[in-house]
């Protein structure tokens, strides 16, 4: 109720003549937003009213409202701020002095400073809010508890630490960003890079598959040896007389064949799989179709 009697009672202080104005009609309406946000309890609503309200039609009583807004956000850092300034636009008998130093007095034992240090031209922000731009003149005015400290640097480079401010305390804090890439320094100086296309995968497949049809060439090979070898052995061992050397001879060369094309038929199994892994891989982008017909595997596509 009291805010909404400090509106009514600066609206009523406008002259006519001035409220004629559009700014200052359209600051009129957001004024009167921010009092009814205000009474409602949203603070941060009628904050953003108050400093369009302000921003439209400068009015030192405006930065009342602001500074006690902000007051009840727990932004101590920026309502001192706010209510020095109310002080050093308005006489001694302005509406609020004696509240207004009264509020100084204690939000000056919520506040710390911290002095900065970090790369020139650089932005600074205090919990995602402006504070400035390095080198910064003066100690930065932040509220007591945690605050998040962040400068944002060309390049671009940016750091941030969180850090504890006490009540009247002043914190030296060295924040540098880490250097930037050498693919930024070099975008900077010479203009955009350009990536180049990525490197084409090799044609390995066609080894595989060069390498797959010998070692099926020579499981077939193989095992039809070792069908001849085991068709003598069968032969000797039917036939009367013979001498058992022989038959040891050919039964040791028939089952060397056979361990032989074993082999042989493992490794031809394995360089096809790898070889069709290959194809795929290679002739992914090339529209390749494999298909499953009655008479086998179709590969088919762009080569």
């Amino acid at each position: 109720m009291r805010t909404l009697l400090i509106a009514l009672l600066l609206l009523s202080s406008v002259p006519a003549t001035v409220r004629a104005d559009n700014p200052s009609r359209e600051a009129a309406k957001h004024f009167q937003r921010g009092v009814d946000l205000y009474a409602d309890g949203d603070f941060r609503g009628a904050l953003v009213e108050f400093k369009k309200a302000y921003g439209l039609w400068p009015r030192a009583n405006v930065l009342y409202d602001i500074g006690q807004t902000e007051y009840q956000l727990l932004d101590y850092a920026s309502a001192l701020k706010t209510m020095e300034r109310y002080l050093a636009e308005t006489g001694a008998n302005a509406p609020h002095r004696q509240e207004v130093e009264a509020s100084v007095e204690v939000l000056r034992g919520r506040v710390g400073r911290v002095i900065l240090t970090s790369d020139p031209a650089c932005d600074v922000s205090v919990d995602d809010q402006p504070a400035g731009t390095t080198p910064l003149d003066v100690a930065i005015l932040v509220s007591v508890g945690q605050r998040k400290i962040a400068v944002n640097c060309a390049g671009p480079r940016s750091a941030s630490k969180r850090i504890d401010v006490a009540a009247g305390e002043t914190l030296r804090l060295e924040l540098r960003p880490p250097p930037a890439p050498i693919a930024a320094m070099r975008a900077a100086m010479n203009g955009p890079i350009h990536d180049a296309k990525p490197a084409q995968p090799g044609k390995s497949f066609i080894t595989g598959w060069i390498v797959s049809g010998v070692l099926v060439a020579g499981t077939i090979a193989m095992g039809t040896a070792t069908l001849v070898e085991q068709s003598r052995l069968a032969s000797l061992r039917n036939t009367f007389p013979v001498a058992k050397a022989d038959i040891d001879r050919q039964a040791t060369m028939t089952t060397g064949l056979a361990i032989t094309s074993d082999i042989l038929g493992a490794a031809s199994i394995a360089a096809v799989g790898v070889s069709t892994y290959l194809t795929i891989k290679y002739e992914r982008s090339k529209h390749l179709k494999v298909g499953l017909t009655a008479s086998g595997v179709h590969v088919g596509g762009t080569f």
